[in-house]
């Protein structure tokens, strides 16, 4: 989920038309770089921008989004402002699955499976289900300990200071 509602995005995109993103930074405690983000989508897609209408974004989607940045030679953050996505990190985590070659990462979120593959247990599972549970499992105890670590190392940079 957001952190900040549609209306609040639509808001502050509306103010930066009168305002600069620092002075509007400091207003709503926001930093200024996610306000310009929010007003270049709010230039492309107006009163039906942060609608997110396509979430959760399938591979096929996500494979989609990669390959039109790469043809029109766009950056991220404007990719993700025209396909109207949550932030450009999003997208940042998209291409580099995509550049390494595991296409694994694009697989559909967990969310989006059927609660009959989600209820099974481990003994009602193929042997192919059970190691695409054990890869995610993987991927996300390693996103866990690197968030930890990022966490652990804001910490410190702020102990230093």
């Amino acid at each position: 989920m957001s952190t900040y509602s549609r209306e609040f995005k639509l808001e502050v995109a509306a103010q930066a038309n009168t305002q600069s993103s620092r002075l509007l930074s400091k207003q709503f405690n926001v930093s200024s770089r996610q306000i310009r983000y929010w007003c270049l989508v709010f230039r492309i897609h107006g009163e039906h921008a942060f609608l997110h209408k396509q979430k959760p974004y399938t591979k096929e989607a996500r494979l989609e989004i990669i390959q039109r940045m790469e043809c029109a030679g766009w950056s991220l953050t404007y990719t993700s402002a025209f396909f109207d996505l949550s932030s450009p990190g999003m997208l940042s985590e998209w291409f580099c699955a995509y550049n390494s070659g595991k296409l694994t990462h694009l697989k559909p979120l967990r969310a989006n499976m059927p609660k009959s593959a989600k209820a099974k247990s481990s003994k009602d599972m193929t042997e192919k289900e059970l190691r695409e549970e054990l890869e995610y499992l993987r991927a996300e105890n390693a996103v866990l300990k690197k968030w930890n670590a990022l966490a652990q190392e804001k910490q410190t940079t702020k102990k230093q200071k």
